[in-house]
């Protein structure tokens, strides 16, 4: 497969320079630790946070930590696209016999962020053994569904900032807003924000499809009836598919950067 070629050649580029990824690994560890602390300071101080405990947030951020570096290892081209476009290499990919996104993908696979990903698993796990839940085989799937709800989410908006970015050719700070924005947010249950603010991010950009709506279900709480929470990231993994029309739309508006 052409896919493998892909995988094979970054990984090659990977190697290369071990010392460098070792220090950008150690890097990201690091501050993603430096978040958890302050996260742990935080309850420190308050006992829990809109009725959410320690470990709660802790899985929250687990979460988070999983599924944004794996969107990132592997379609980090649609979080790059305005470098694609500007070095003309957009260009090229359009006359080539090979589906668009098979060569996104395929452009910037970032292995560096398997740590982060292996950091998150490990915090997943840390919450989930501190946390009191009753276990049943839905509670089960309604987890893994949250990991593959956020993933599709976070996709989703990598698309959207590709697609905004074949008409803008920079990226624009706002789209950095929404991306990296929503991962923060991400960290903590999103009831605790704005109503106006719960609401975006519920109906429009659906991180409480992987956030608080799941974990509601899996722990029993929250206000809203448990069967709507537990089928929450089902409706959140539909989020990429307007978003690949809006990027599919997009590029019929394409106009060459002469590069």
């Amino acid at each position: 497969m052409l896919y493998n070629n892909y995988l094979k050649m970054h990984a090659k580029s990977f190697m290369q320079y071990r010392a460098n990824m070792v220090f950008i690994s150690v890097n990201q560890i690091l501050v993603n630790l430096g978040e958890i602390l302050a996260v742990y300071l935080l309850f420190k101080q308050f006992d829990s946070l809109m009725g959410w405990t320690f470990y709660q947030s802790l899985l929250m951020m687990g979460i988070i930590y999983t599924v944004y570096p794996l969107t990132e290892c592997f379609a980090r081209g649609y979080d790059e696209f305005p470098k694609i476009i500007k070095s003309g290499e957009f260009d090229r990919m359009l006359i080539r016999p090979v589906n668009i996104h098979y060569q996104i993908f395929g452009s910037k696979i970032e292995f560096s962020k398997i740590t982060r990903i292996i950091l998150g698993i490990i915090i997943s796990v840390i919450a989930l053994v501190n946390m009191q839940i009753d276990w049943n085989v839905w509670k089960v799937l309604v987890l893994i569904l949250t990991y593959i709800c956020g993933t599709f989410v976070i996709f989703g908006l990598f698309v959207i900032s590709a697609g905004i970015s074949i008409y803008t050719i920079e990226n624009l700070e706002f789209v950095n807003i929404i991306t990296n924005g929503s991962k923060e947010l991400a960290y903590y249950p999103i009831n605790i924000y704005a109503k106006w603010l719960t609401n975006i991010f519920t109906f429009v950009i659906p991180v409480a499809c992987f956030n608080y709506l799941p974990l509601s279900f899996i722990l029993g709480t929250g206000s809203l009836p448990m069967w709507l929470c537990g089928i929450a990231p089902l409706f959140g993994m539909l989020f990429v598919v307007p978003c690949l029309i809006f990027f599919n739309l997009s590029i019929k508006n394409y106009k060459s950067t002469g590069t």
